[in-house]
């Protein structure tokens, strides 16, 4: 069997798409909503995530993060009967 050598040679642009947005813009508001109960997150919910020890994030730091916490709702799992498996 032949050893094969890797070539460094620049990758054709029809292979290197371009990017659809800006990666320098974020999609996510430097002042998110008030958090508001879904049927999925509530207030009991929350709880039982841990944002670090007291002081460690601003409050406007947790209040981005409940709001992910809300846009991503469907990706969390808070018990076994929630939690779903990749299909193929």
């Amino acid at each position: 069997m032949k050893k094969v050598r890797p070539v460094n040679e620049p990758i054709p642009q029809d292979l290197n798409p371009p990017f659809s947005r800006d990666l320098y813009e974020t999609p996510l508001s430097p002042n998110p909503p008030i958090f508001q109960e879904t049927f999925k997150v509530t207030y009991d919910r929350l709880q039982e995530f841990n944002f670090g020890p007291p002081g460690w994030l601003s409050n406007e730091e947790i209040n981005l993060l409940k709001h992910v916490i809300n846009l991503r709702e469907k990706a969390t799992a808070f018990c076994e009967e929630e939690r779903g498996l990749l299909k193929h």
